[in-house]
Order: C-alpha cells, then sequence, then structure tokens
C-alpha cells in the first residue's frame, strides 16, 4: 500500500517533512508502520508549488526507490514552497513500474495522489475509458487505476460552474458514485480502496473511503501546528498531535480559511 504526504502552510523545505522527522516520508517508504507491506520502493514523486507568480507546479518523478535517489534530497533540502505533495509507491501486482504511473499526477494547475487500489481494474477499465471526453481520454499516459480516476475527476470538475471549495467537493463525490457506477456496470464486486489528494494550489481535498470492503480504508492522519496543515498515511511524530481521518470523511482546506472536516454524502 503506498504512503503519501501533504503539506500547507507557511514557506518551508520540503526535507523538513520527507526526510527529517523519525518517522517521515522516505522512512516509511523502507518501514512504514501502518500498511501490510512495509516497503514503499516502486519509485517515488514530488509535487510543488513555486512561491513566485506560477500558478502550475512543478513535479519530479522516479522510478527509483525514495531512499536512493540522490536529486530528491537535494531539491527537497533547497526549494522553499508553501504547498507540496510527496508520494511513495508500492506498485499494485500487475501494475508496471515506470515514469508515467508515479504520483502525484498533474493535469494544469492540479496535483492528484492516491493510496489504494480498484480490485478488479482490468474489468472495468475499458468502460470507464468509453465514460470519458476525447480531453481526458489523451490525458492518460499510465495505465494505473489512480490515474485513470483523475481523469474522470477531471471530466466531473469541467462539469462545475466554479472552482470553489464546495465544487469540488461535488466534483470528487460525483467521481466516486461514478466510479462506483462503472465498476457495477461491468460486474466489479470486489473492493476499492479510495484515499484520495488532490489540489488546485488553493483548495486541498483528502478523502478516505473503501467501498465493497470488510477492511478499513488505508491509514490517514493529520496534524495542525502554527498555521501549517500537514495531512500524512502516517504520522511523522509520535507526539499527541496527530488526528485520524475516519472511514467516509474528507479534509477540505481552503488557502486562508480554517480546516473543515467533512462527511462525503454517497
Amino acid at each position: 500500500m503506498c504512503r503519501f504526504l501533504a503539506y500547507n502552510g507557511p514557506s518551508t523545505l520540503m526535507q523538513d517533512y520527507l526526510f527529517d522527522p523519525s518517522y517521515s516520508l522516505v522512512n516509511q517508504s523502507k518501514r512504514a508502520r501502518m500498511s501490510h507491506e512495509p516497503v514503499n520502493g516502486d519509485g517515488f514523486g514530488l509535487g510543488w508549488y513555486p512561491e513566485h507568480d506560477d500558478k502550475i507546479p512543478g513535479a519530479f518523478v522516479s522510478i527509483e526507490p525514495a531512499w536512493s535517489n540522490r536529486n530528491l534530497r537535494e531539491i527537497a533540502a533547497k526549494i522553499p514552497t508553501r504547498h507540496f505533495f510527496a508520494h511513495v509507491r508500492d506498485a499494485t501486482p500487475g501494475m508496471p513500474v515506470s515514469q508515467a504511473n508515479c504520483h502525484p499526477f498533474k493535469s494544469e494547475q492540479w496535483l492528484w495522489m492516491h493510496n489504494g487500489y480498484l480490485s478488479e481494474f482490468a474489468t472495468c477499465r475499458r468502460l470507464l475509458l468509453s465514460s470519458l471526453s476525447d480531453e481526458a481520454f489523451q490525458f492518460i499516459k499510465g495505465n494505473t487505476d489512480s490515474e485513470h480516476v483523475f481523469a474522470l475527476f477531471l471530466d466531473q470538475m469541467r462539469q462545475q460552474a466554479g472552482s470553489c471549495s464546495d465544487d469540488i467537493l461535488v466534483a470528487l463525490t460525483t467521481t466516486i458514485e461514478r466510479l462506483n457506477d462503472i465498476r457495477q456496470e461491468a460486474g466489479c464486486t470486489a473492493e476499492a480502496h479510495l484515499n484520495f489528494a488532490l489540489t488546485n494550489g488553493h483548495i486541498s481535498l483528502y478523502s478516505r473511503l473503501a467501498i465493497q470492503s470488510e477492511e478499513a480504508p488505508p491509514s490517514l492522519h493529520y496534524r495542525e501546528n502554527n498555521g501549517s496543515l500537514v495531512v500524512a498515511s502516517e504520522p511523522l511524530s509520535e507526539d499527541g498531535d496527530w488526528q485520524q481521518v475516519e472511514h467516509g470523511q474528507v479534509l477540505i482546506k481552503e488557502e486562508g480559511k480554517s480546516l473543515q472536516v467533512r462527511e462525503l454524502a454517497l
């Protein structure tokens, strides 16, 4: 099971979260504590919003394990940012290890990460692809379930009249509902775990959800401290400030506003 991390807050160096804590994301790539599989060595990715006037995030992905990539350490130690996503990958069996399959996925101002999987994805993939607009279909470069769901979300987002937090939540909720409909139509009966992280640089949403599953979704936690919000698959430290995101909840963080914790209305 993959592990991810997101940061919103005052300008910081990414190494403060990727490398320095006792249970940093890079340490989780070697020894995850809250996952069936402790090693997440099938590549990594980093997406960040620059501090100069540019709404398009930068991205760096690699098929190397996060713990052995020199460039990741250099970037994390030198580039300040107020908002970034990072992901270490444990590839679903049958999914190739390639740069095209590394998170976070990017489209214009959007970043997207997924921790989880769609069982029987091969069964519903053709139907999902046929439901996409030409633009969303052409967007897909890899073959992960995660990127396909992102394409579905981009289509739902284009149907919204605006891009406030409520519009984005509607798009995410509709994406999950549409995904569930597609899976049912294709005859998929096995579980799907849907921990999503998405942002346009100003508004970010983080969901924890499992459908058709007797198991809980992958772990997801958050901490607010001195104006910053960190959302992570696993706490980065053992202090008591970390809160668990419950099954069926979504965190909504809008720049300049307080964190919202809401239930997904499915």
